[in-house]
């Protein structure tokens, strides 16, 4: 299964890349597949979207344009192909 994985806001401007394209053989979840976008972009991006297991507030993670705070949050099965978003935590004011 091919997953597009969109990255957004810092994200994209601090990795100078747009998203990328993850091929599984057997459903994951959606730390996993984060965990599979750090390996491939060579650069941890976990930290910036997840704090002592939980989403971190501001973040965003949609799978085909659903929050994953609706369903298993990092949990959240990845079993088809599919496009994720990824929004870290931006400030402003």
């Amino acid at each position: 299964m091919k997953i597009q994985v969109k990255l957004y806001s810092t994200l994209r401007l601090n990795l100078g890349v747009a998203g990328l394209e993850i091929e599984i053989d057997k459903p994951v979840t959606i730390l996993k597949l984060l965990k599979l976008a750090s390996q491939q972009l060579n650069s941890d991006i976990i930290p910036e979207l997840i704090e002592d297991g939980k989403i971190m507030v501001g973040t965003i993670l949609l799978i085909n344009g659903k929050n994953i705070l609706h369903a298993e949050k990092l949990e959240t099965m990845i079993n088809e192909e599919c496009e994720v978003s990824v929004f870290p935590p931006s400030g402003g004011g």
